[in-house]
């Protein structure tokens, strides 16, 4: 039997539209940068809303009722889909 249902893309948070949502699907830093970001609520399997940020800058996200903000290269290593 065939699932219709859409292969979910992963994709760099960088790639990622302002105001799309998206699940965190993996995070590509090292520990204490990645243990930082989880006591914030960012961590695989986070849902998450791409508020602002343009191409080089720094990207603020909307991760349940708050808001984080990551600089351009941390963010390039942060995937969702």
């Amino acid at each position: 039997m065939m699932n219709n249902t859409p292969a979910k893309t992963l994709r760099r948070l960088t790639d990622l539209e302002t105001g799309s949502c998206a699940s965190v699907a993996r995070i590509k830093l090292d520990a204490a940068e990645e243990a930082r970001l989880s006591e914030l609520g960012l961590r695989p399997g986070a849902e998450i809303r791409r508020l602002h940020g343009e191409a080089g800058q720094s990207i603020l996200i909307g991760v349940g009722d708050g808001r984080i903000g990551v600089n351009f290269d941390t963010a390039k290593r942060i995937y969702v889909f």
